[in-house]
């Protein structure tokens, strides 16, 4: 894929895929809630590279606006979904 359709750049509509292979758990969203635009959350976003894996690579959101995301869903497995990223980042809870 080379690109995003138009309505998914605009956040009309949405792509939400899940990989589960025995070693990875990957999904895709591509409608999320952050003081970004679609555009500008790609260019901020970090490039993650499974090492040991042929051609494993994405983009996936920074820290800060993943938290903000789940933040703004405001569903509760997230909250408990952000300490816990939290916790691994080592950044305790706020």
């Amino acid at each position: 894929m080379s690109s995003f359709p138009e309505e998914v750049i605009n956040q009309q509509k949405n792509i939400s895929v899940k990989f589960t292979p025995a070693d990875l758990d990957l999904e895709l969203i591509t409608k999320f809630e952050i003081s970004k635009s679609f555009d500008e959350a790609h260019h901020s976003s970090d490039e993650v590279v499974i090492t040991g894996h042929y051609l494993r690579k994405w983009r996936v959101l920074n820290f800060d606006d993943l938290l903000e995301s789940k933040k703004r869903a405001a569903r509760p497995k997230y909250f408990l979904g952000i300490e816990q990223l939290k916790r691994n980042r080592g950044l305790g809870s706020n």
